[in-house]
């Protein structure tokens, strides 16, 4: 076996760990943390779907690219977007274009929570790095960057993904 393979699988397992863990990023306790403040029942699924739907805009995706995000059926996304839209989150609004499309865009409400989940997600980030150096931080927003633009020229057959809608501002 190559070194390479040995440094991808070490890669893949600290981008596992950093998800998945129980005190990763984005494991169960940081998430719990992260979503307070969130109306009720925002689930990580429904916030990811938010995210989603604020970097997609304009226009706002339709419940067909929310299930695509989900990888999941049409069935799933509408009951997730239900739910954000009877929190006041999201609303359907009809296509400019194609007055038969139904899009899903965030409400004010939505974005507000966004924005200051957001900003949780920030005071988060600042915190678990807070002993880094400038120069660790800049390297390693730098590398993921590189990866993230990596990954978006490799997208899978027959998916169309604009990489840029999807950077998180800094």
């Amino acid at each position: 076996m190559s070194d390479r393979n040995e440094e991808l699988r070490g890669l893949d397992a600290v981008l596992q760990e950093l998800r998945h863990a129980r005190h990763g990023l984005y494991g169960p306790l940081v998430r719990e943390r992260f979503l307070d403040g969130l109306p009720d029942g925002v689930t990580p699924t429904g916030y990811r779907v938010l995210r989603f739907v604020e970097a997609s805009s304009p226009p706002p995706p339709t419940v067909s690219d929310i299930a695509a995000l989900l990888l999941s059926d049409r069935a799933r996304a509408v009951r997730v977007v239900d739910r954000l839209a009877a929190a006041g989150l999201v609303t359907r609004v009809r296509d400019t274009v194609d007055r038969r499309i139904r899009r899903v865009a965030l409400t004010d409400t939505g974005r507000r929570h966004v924005a200051l989940a957001a900003a949780r997600r920030t005071r988060l980030l600042g915190e678990a790095v807070a002993d880094w150096p400038d120069e660790d931080l800049a390297r390693l927003t730098d590398y993921l960057e590189r990866l993230n633009a990596s990954v978006a020229r490799h997208p899978p057959v027959g998916y169309a993904l604009d990489a840029r809608k999807f950077r998180s501002s800094r």
